[in-house]
């Protein structure tokens, strides 16, 4: 790891520290930070454009995942929302990997810490997991009695939407993670 590497993470971490809940009532836990520095959630931008399609794309289906239906997204007061209600973002491995292999690799030799972290450091209420690598940590939380605390999509696994970053195809398909989050998380107890 160079300087830089160091740098930009912990930069991240300070940009999500300053949204994060004093209680995190929703985990929505993913595996890695997404795309550019630009992309990562926690980094509010005025001006839009400056995310990726896929970039704004995850921003917004997270805004809906809480319940949002604003029509024109303003960043800082979303996230200032995300926070209110008690939400949170976090990854299993805090530095984007864009090899899949390594990214799944990362994550099972980092599952047991990754588990740790969410019971005894950040003890939310409720788990969304939302990427395919975030399988193995769905039946590692049910090892330590936690399956309760897991909301899953249908069929138990995590909410995924293969079409992040096509707005024509998660039209066309309907595969929107944000709205599924909202419907499920409405149906359970507060």
């Amino acid at each position: 790891m160079d300087e830089a590497h160091v740098q930009r993470r912990k930069e991240r971490l300070e940009l999500a520290a300053r949204f994060r809940p004093t209680k995190i009532k929703v985990l929505v836990l993913d595996s890695a930070p997404r795309g550019t520095a630009e992309d990562y959630f926690y980094r509010a931008t005025s001006d839009r454009t400056v995310r990726s399609v896929t970039g704004r794309m995850y921003f917004d289906e997270l805004a809906k995942a809480m319940g949002s239906k604003v029509a024109k997204i303003d960043e800082i007061l979303c996230l200032n929302e995300f926070r209110n209600k008690g939400f949170f973002l976090n990854y299993g491995v805090e530095c984007p990997i864009e090899n899949k292999g390594e990214l799944l690799n990362a994550l099972r030799r980092l599952a047991p810490t990754i588990v740790k972290r969410v019971q005894y450091l950040l003890q939310p209420t409720y788990i969304i997991p939302i990427s395919k690598g975030t399988e193995e940590l769905i039946r590692l939380f049910g090892l330590i009695g936690w399956g309760d605390r897991l909301v899953l999509d249908k069929g138990g696994g995590p909410f995924v939407d293969p079409y992040l970053g096509d707005p024509e195809r998660q039209a066309v398909f309907a595969t929107s993670f944000g709205d599924r989050i909202s419907k499920a998380l409405a149906a359970l107890p507060s």
